[in-house]
């Protein structure tokens, strides 16, 4: 079983790293104000645990630092700080409901636009080379102050990303036979799909 658990991980950490570069790409390509780079931490940190999740999102921060933009390595923290949300939601049950989920995308998405806020206030001076920086320069020519202009400006574009991608994921969840997965009891029951030979056995009885 640890054999085949490490396997697992093994090819789980790729697949969630592309997952995130190809959402990303697309991204970057049509100049969208969203990122979408954490589609594939939310599914390791559900599928393999939080600290997965977290090391997905920073090996997904160091090699989009590397290729795209250096800019992205500190937000690394945002992405880790996801992982342990989603995770946290997952396990209070809020992956049942489509409401739920995009309730639980809604808040991780404003906690996250604080974070990043920080990041990109104390560590790029409130621009960090994304489209939202036209944002947060209008904000700021308007007589903003550097913080909450650049608060303002991520929360919209940051709480539709995560709105999204934890959309995406309960979706990739609800679709992907689950009962491959390690965890696949506790996956049904925090998703909310029922055993197919529970099924069978109601409509029998």
């Amino acid at each position: 079983m640890m054999k085949k658990n490490s396997s697992f991980i093994v090819a789980m950490i790729p697949a969630g790293i592309a997952l995130n570069w190809v959402a990303n790409s697309i991204v970057e390509m049509l100049k969208l104000p969203l990122f979408l780079n954490n589609i594939g931490t939310v599914l390791n940190a559900i599928v393999l645990g939080p600290l997965w999740g977290a090391a997905t999102a920073l090996m997904t921060n160091v090699i989009l630092a590397l290729i795209v933009r250096w800019t992205y390595l500190p937000f690394a923290l945002v992405g880790i700080f996801v992982a342990f949300l989603a995770y946290f939601f997952y396990k209070k049950g809020w992956f049942k409901k489509a409401w739920k989920v995009m309730t639980a995308g809604a808040v991780t998405g404003i906690l996250a636009s604080a974070v990043a806020t920080v990041i990109s206030v104390y560590a790029f001076g409130g621009f960090s080379g994304h489209t939202v920086d036209v944002l947060t320069a209008g904000l700021i020519a308007s007589g903003q102050e550097i913080f909450n202009a650049a608060f303002v400006a991520n929360i919209p574009g940051t709480v539709a990303d995560k709105l999204l991608t934890f959309y995406i994921v309960w979706m990739i969840l609800k679709i992907f036979p689950v009962r491959f997965l390690p965890n696949a009891k506790d996956i049904r029951e925090k998703i909310g799909i029922a055993p197919k030979n529970s099924v069978g056995k109601k409509k029998t009885a």
